[in-house]
């Protein structure tokens, strides 16, 4: 009896937490076909799909069912009867929340129980690393800190104090043409700054950044 009723407790998955990977990757991809639907077209049908597109993606990355039937009763409406300003809201929207991840994963490594987001991805290439190194990736993750900073609030600057549609550079590409600009910079000053070291390209540099971000995000969520 007491066997039956412990097995009878222990709840199935539902198929939103089945196959993480591919939940995570088919999110990404309606959330990027998303964004170029909106992107492409200011049509009220093209603004409602790609806001639906992305209650899909919200759903898959939540594994809430109900989040999508919500979301879709909020915001699919106000698409069909205010396309032009539900698209600014939505890629206001977007734009802020990737920001506002970045800024929070980058600062969050910085907390003195952590380790400099960027050092953890060093590591992973290098192993232990030396003094010279440590000290770099710390101000390095600090650099990046303050850079997702400011261009989180770089668009509501612009807004006030710049002029008319400036502040839809950085939503429109700039920031990542600015980030894109730094990191090829900074590959160069690395090799500078850091003598005899064997310095690792730019795609395995990436790819374990990746990884670290990754890890660090799972830390953070294990910790909530």
């Amino acid at each position: 009896m007491v066997q039956l009723t412990h097995t009878s407790m222990i709840a199935k998955p539902t198929w939103l937490q089945r196959y993480p990977s591919v939940r995570r990757g088919v999110a990404a991809a309606l959330l990027s076909c998303s964004i170029l639907v909106g992107h492409t077209s200011a049509a009220t049908l093209a603004c409602a799909f790609s806001l639906l597109l992305q209650c899909i993606a919200a759903a898959l990355l939540t594994r809430h069912a109900g989040a999508f039937a919500l979301m879709t009763a909020l915001v699919v409406p106000v698409a069909l009867y205010w396309p032009p300003q539900a698209l600014v809201v939505d890629h206001c929207a977007l734009y802020a929340l990737s920001m506002g991840i970045m800024l929070f994963v980058f600062a969050h490594s910085l907390l003195p129980s952590r380790q400099p987001l960027i050092a953890v991805a060093a590591s992973r290439v290098h192993g232990p690393l030396r003094a010279d190194v440590a000290l770099y990736t710390h101000a390095l993750t600090i650099f990046w800190t303050l850079f997702f900073a400011a261009a989180l609030l770089t668009p509501a600057l612009l807004f006030w104090l710049g002029p008319q549609g400036t502040w839809r550079w950085p939503q429109s590409g700039g920031t990542f043409a600015a980030a894109l600009t730094l990191m090829l910079l900074e590959a160069g000053v690395r090799r500078i700054v850091i003598r005899n070291f064997k310095h690792a390209s730019l795609r395995t540099t990436v790819t374990a950044f990746c990884s670290a971000r990754a890890a660090a995000n799972r830390t953070t969520t294990s910790d909530a």
